[in-house]
């Protein structure tokens, strides 16, 4: 009779854990910081998500997709300015911005 408490406990663990990492990801990515990022992937001995976890494990997705997005966009954003570096370094002018 307790599995489904101690499924629902873990589960909390592991979405307290996510919850903290896109945190600590988020504050990172608003500092300009970069920090080494790992695929997530639930342990694979949890079981089924229960049922009452369900709405916050659908907004941490959202909240991680959203930061992915805003990564993607960080990352074509520097990678626009490292190309315009090499192109003022090789036409010889000084870099400003």
């Amino acid at each position: 009779m307790n599995a489904p408490l101690v499924a629902t406990d873990t589960w909390v663990e592991v979405l307290d854990q996510l919850e903290q990492d896109l945190a600590e990801l988020d504050g990172a990515l608003e500092d300009g910081e970069v920090i080494p990022v790992q695929a997530w992937l639930p342990p694979g001995d949890l079981g089924p998500l229960p049922d009452e976890l369900q709405p916050r494990a659908e907004g941490l997705a959202v909240q991680l997709a959203r930061l992915q997005s805003r990564t993607r966009d960080r990352l074509g954003e520097l990678s626009r300015e490292l190309a315009d570096v090499e192109q003022r370094r090789k036409a010889g002018t000084a870099y400003t911005r």
